[in-house]
């Protein structure tokens, strides 16, 4: 690769920088817990352009709402009908006091035998 003005400029410099955001409702849910240095994150990438698209997809992360929910359910089927596949399990999380109504994956699930229960436990 030949030695030209943007190379050296490119090679040479010290900090590249990729910014998302701001987004004013990703501050006001994590408020104090964001970071509060105006450092950068240090990342070994070639190109801005391959950082930015990290950093948007971080910002993509934290933007919606998630929850970790855990349910009981009565009878142990729920949890040994559950295929094992290489994709993630996913359920319809409906619960109208908490105005609840989305897709969720399953990131655990315990069948206990013995008091007939299985519980799942979502993310999403």
């Amino acid at each position: 690769m030949p030695a030209t003005a943007a190379r050296i400029g490119f090679i040479t410099s010290d900090v590249r920088r990729a910014t998302a955001g701001p987004d004013a409702s990703v501050e006001a849910k994590y408020g104090k817990l964001a970071r509060d240095t105006k450092e950068p994150l240090e990342t070994f990438f070639d190109s801005v352009d391959d950082a930015q698209v990290l950093a948007e997809e971080r910002l993509d992360l934290l933007s919606p709402e998630r929850r970790l929910i855990e349910f009981a359910i009565r009878g142990i089927e729920a949890g040994l009908e559950l295929e094992i596949s290489p994709d993630t399990p996913s359920v319809t999380r409906t619960v109208p006091r908490y105005g609840l109504d989305d897709t969720a994956a399953v990131v655990r699930v315990e069948v206990d035998y013995e008091n007939n229960i299985t519980t799942l436990e979502t993310w999403g």
